[in-house]
């Protein structure tokens, strides 16, 4: 994913929260030369495993020099390998923190906000979806909602333990706008059955959050296999799901409790139902307007 935006540039001033060696990555991959995105490549599919290789391992790994990857480290901004892995250690560990090392680190000297400024409030969560738009890649967005505005597709959507409501809520958001959208089944035996299913003609849409989850993974890695278009909405560390993915959606928040900030993710969904109203257009609308005709003669409300 590149640092391209289908409405506006990258931003000049990212946050420094935001500057992770994926970030990076992605962003410089468009100035590197032919062998050192080979070395891009390859530590984007194996992400972050491939990067604590030694420079001879990586280099092998990426049928390059030794040389090109120190250079391409260096273009990364890094002083040098070790730095760059320096880099990777601390991000490891900002991917697999805990709530409670979370909310410990956010109250050290954290004082209670007063009355007068509760504005102020708002000025971190703007930043982060300030951020998280600059970074969406123009080409994950299109090839999001092309498969999404597609009636010939199914729509599978999962979630983890800490993100199943967001996958409910964006699943319940698309339902409305078009038919074969479903959540991937809890049950084991209705799961396998569901899955077993998948093909070309189907889009599995998993939200797989930093402690990522070893059950996303599976079934990303399983409906990559049949050959089905796989969209991973994720944080700022990057799931290692991204590396099977067809598109990759990435939400920017800044830590301030033991939770990170679903601000960014919520808005990411609003926008793509937006979008999507937009380009399915009459069928969507006719959709809505059945919808809400059934749930009168159901008497639902």
């Amino acid at each position: 994913m590149t640092a391209e935006s289908p409405r506006q540039p990258p931003s000049a001033h990212r946050a420094a929260s935001d500057d992770t060696v994926a970030s990076r990555i992605r962003e410089r991959m468009g100035k590197c030369t032919p062998s050192e995105r080979k070395v891009a490549r390859t530590l984007l599919a194996a992400y972050p495993v491939a990067g604590f290789e030694t420079v001879a391992g990586l280099a092998e790994l990426a049928e390059v020099s030794g040389a090109t990857v120190v250079r391409f480290t260096t273009r990364l901004g890094y002083r040098g390998f070790p730095d760059f892995q320096r880099a990777l250690r601390e991000e490891l560990d900002q991917r697999s923190a805990s709530p409670s090392t979370l909310s410990e680190r956010s109250n050290r000297g954290r004082r209670a906000t007063s009355p007068d400024d509760l504005e102020a409030l708002a000025d971190p969560l703007v930043d982060d979806l300030r951020a998280t738009f600059a970074g969406l890649s123009e080409h994950d967005f299109e090839t999001t909602l092309a498969a999404l505005a597609d009636p010939k597709r199914r729509v599978w959507i999962v979630g983890g333990r800490y993100s199943s409501y967001l996958a409910e809520y964006f699943a319940a958001s698309l339902q409305q706008l078009r038919a074969g959208v479903q959540m991937v089944p809890q049950m084991a035996s209705t799961r396998g059955a569901a899955m077993s299913d998948f093909d070309a003609k189907h889009v599995l849409i998993a939200f797989d959050f930093r402690r990522y989850e070893s059950e996303t993974r599976n079934l990303v890695q399983h409906a990559k296999s049949r050959k089905a278009t796989v969209i991973v909405v994720t944080d700022k560390w990057v799931s290692p799901c991204a590396s099977d993915a067809d598109a990759v959606l990435t939400s920017v928040a800044a830590e301030r409790g033991a939770f990170d900030s679903v601000v960014p993710v919520m808005a990411l969904i609003e926008a793509l139902f937006e979008e999507l109203l937009t380009r399915i257009g009459l069928p969507a609308r006719e959709r809505i307007e059945r919808i809400e005709q059934t749930v009168q003669r159901l008497e639902l409300i």
